[in-house]
Parts: C-alpha cells; sequence; structure tokens
C-alpha cells in the first residue's frame, strides 16, 4: 500500500509539472528528453578526422595551383596582348584580363584536382594572392627568369617595384 500511494503522489507531482510547462522528466525515470539532456551534457562527442599525409600534400598541391593559375594567367594575358586582330575591349582589360585567365585556370584546377574541401579551397586562394602580390619580389630576385617569361620593360618595371623585397647572402 505505501508503494502504491509513492507511485500515485510521484504521478500526480509530474501531473502538475506538466501542466505548469515543465515538462523535465524525473531522474529516476528514463525518457528522451532526459536521455537527451544527458547525452548533451555527459555524452562523447565525435572526435574530428585527422588529416592525412595525402591530404596535407594535397593543400600544398592546392598552395601551388593557386599560384601557378596567376602565373599562367599572367603569361597567357601578356602573349595574347600582343596578337593583332582581337576586339579592343581586350587590349583595355589590363590586370583584369589576367585575373580573368587566372579564375578560369583556377577553377579548372580545382575540378581536376578535388579542390573542394574548405582547407583546399583557402590554400588555392592564399597560393593565388601570395603569387598575385609577390610577382614584384619574384621578378626582383630573378630578372633573367622573368625577363624570359614577359618583356624586359615588363620585367624591369617588376624588378623596380619589388626592389625592396629583395634577396641577398650576407657573408
Amino acid at each position: 500500500m505505501i508503494v502504491a500511494a509513492e507511485q500515485k503522489s510521484a504521478f500526480h507531482a509530474r501531473l502538475q509539472r506538466i501542466q505548469k510547462g515543465q515538462q523535465f522528466e524525473h531522474a529516476e525515470v528514463l525518457g528522451k528528453a532526459t536521455h537527451k539532456a544527458y547525452k548533451r551534457e555527459f555524452g562523447s562527442k565525435p572526435k574530428k578526422p585527422r588529416r592525412t599525409f595525402a591530404d596535407n600534400l594535397m593543400v600544398l598541391i592546392a598552395f601551388l595551383a593557386g599560384m601557378s593559375a596567376v602565373l599562367l594567367g599572367r603569361i597567357i594575358y601578356f602573349n595574347m596582348s600582343k596578337m593583332q586582330g582581337l576586339p579592343e575591349a581586350f587590349y583595355k582589360l589590363e590586370d583584369r584580363g589576367m585575373l580573368l585567365f587566372a579564375l578560369i585556370l583556377a577553377g579548372t584546377m580545382m575540378a581536376l584536382l578535388h579542390l573542394f574541401s574548405k582547407q583546399r579551397f583557402a590554400a588555392l586562394l592564399i597560393g593565388s594572392v601570395v603569387m598575385h602580390y609577390g610577382e614584384a619580389a619574384v621578378a626582383s630576385n630573378a630578372p633573367e627568369f622573368w625577363s624570359s617569361m614577359f618583356s624586359a620593360d615588363y620585367a624591369a618595371q617588376m624588378a623596380e617595384q619589388g626592389k625592396d623585397y629583395r634577396v641577398t647572402p650576407r657573408g
């Protein structure tokens, strides 16, 4: 009889909580809400997957792909701007023409090399920005190499812009 009276009082208390909008279940009665609250508080969290060597290598490849996309975009636009017979608007593009070719090349490399993950895409963008803004430093440190790809005037102009970034061995 005592157990039945305790059950009735526990049931009555629970009904009152439900009617008040306090639907937290009693600790001894395991329900879905109690289980979810317990898992949220004390449950095991899934481990972050570790990057494998291949993933790290693909991030490096994405970085190099971004750099090469900008370089190839600049070379393609530079050589095509020397061609005759193209529309007048093409010659007025200047840096936007290089960016257009670089964007097309970067999109192609993304599709071919599967560079769609967050880390790979970020590495591709960082490589592109590094090459875009680091071109003057490269031209300043390797003027012969740069003049072999571009005209001597352009290579000298870029070397002049990057004179502060010259790497010289100190002995």
